[in-house]
């Protein structure tokens, strides 16, 4: 799956999912713009992609705000030369506790990066997108969408609106040709993930025997699944929500003893 010639934006590429996906894409021939809140973090990652042999701009925007969204991806363009590939990977967590003593700042501000940032990046890159008739959107939800996951009244409803909005644009951008897919991970061992479980007193060799291939996804699996999500292998595919969770949204037994 080669993708010599494209231009993508990652945004949160900065460590994690994020930076796994840009360094894959690079290795397929992409040029990148890294984004992340933190600069010093998207220019390591931007100098990793530069040591692959392909170009990459580190640019530091808050995917909530709209000013600073669109001179990002003019940036990307004039400075790459276009948008072929857009990943909307920004995202952070809520607090975990119960929704009668949750914050409602909190609330605002996991709605204001997850589902207004996913909703600016695409509205602004589809901008390019559809003039040139040309594009790919991978947006990033969780395995949380689809259940009841608690306690966590922000996240989980936030995600499940990047799956509807991913719904929407793939049917509205498909006469221009372009692609608009999401990606729900399962567990991922992330720094921000792994931080979580231990807020949450979890112990991961139990969460990972819980899956049913029997382990945690790594950021590669995601970064995998991009790949594929962004190259021409999946020209006939916009719309869909792939779970990449080790079959652990599926997975229903009955208890034994």
């Amino acid at each position: 799956m080669r993708l010599d010639g494209k231009i993508a934006l990652i945004t949160g590429a900065g460590r994690g999912i994020g930076r796994t996906m840009a360094l894959t894409l690079a290795n397929a021939g992409a040029d990148l713009c890294i984004n992340d809140v933190n600069l010093d973090a998207a220019e390591e990652t931007a100098e990793e992609v530069r040591a692959l042999g392909r170009k990459a701009i580190a640019v530091k925007a808050d995917v909530g705000d709209p000013g600073e969204v669109d001179a990002m991806v003019t940036r990307t363009i004039e400075q790459l030369g276009g948008i072929h590939i857009l990943v909307n990977n920004a995202g952070i967590i809520d607090q975990g506790v119960p929704t009668t003593e949750s914050a409602i700042e909190k609330w605002d501000e996991v709605f204001r990066v997850i589902v207004r940032g996913t909703y600016l990046c695409c509205r602004r890159a589809g901008q390019w997108m559809v003039e040139h008739r040309t594009g790919k959107i991978v947006n990033i939800s969780s395995v949380a969408a689809f259940t009841g996951l608690a306690p966590r009244p922000a996240y989980v409803p936030a995600k499940g609106a990047v799956v509807d909005l991913t719904h929407t644009l793939a049917v509205e951008w498909a006469p221009y040709g372009i692609n608009v897919n999401c990606i729900a991970p399962g567990f991922c061992l992330t720094p921000m993930s792994i931080e979580a479980f231990k807020r949450a007193g979890a112990d991961l060799d139990k969460v990972g025997k819980n899956v049913p291939m029997g382990r945690l996804a790594v950021p590669q699996d995601l970064a995998d699944a991009t790949l594929f999500l962004v190259s021409d292998l999946s020209d006939y595919i916009t719309g869909v929500t792939l779970p990449v969770d080790g079959g652990w949204l599926v997975y229903r037994t009955l208890p034994r003893g």
